[in-house]
C-alpha cells in the first residue's frame, strides 16, 4: 500500500522534468512570438504558464483574450 511520503513523491515531478517541459515551453513560446498576430499574446502566455505556472483554463482564456473580461 501506498504511504503519505509516497503520494508525495508522485505528485512532484524531478526537477530535471520540470527543466525539460519548461525548455520545450520556451521553445514554443518563442516561436509563437515570431507568428504574426501572435507577438501580444505569447509574452502573457508565457507569464502564465511558465511564470505564475497556471494551467487553469480561465487564466490561459484571460491571456489569450485580454479584452473579453
Amino acid at each position: 500500500m501506498g504511504t503519505a511520503e509516497d503520494k508525495d513523491k508522485v505528485a512532484e515531478p524531478p526537477a530535471k522534468v520540470k527543466s525539460v517541459a519548461a525548455t520545450i515551453l520556451g521553445e514554443f513560446f518563442e516561436t509563437l512570438e515570431k507568428e504574426e498576430g501572435f507577438g501580444e499574446i505569447a509574452p502573457r502566455l508565457r507569464k502564465v504558464v511558465l511564470e505564475d505556472g497556471v494551467f487553469a483554463e480561465s487564466s490561459v482564456r484571460a491571456a489569450l483574450f485580454p479584452d473579453a473580461s
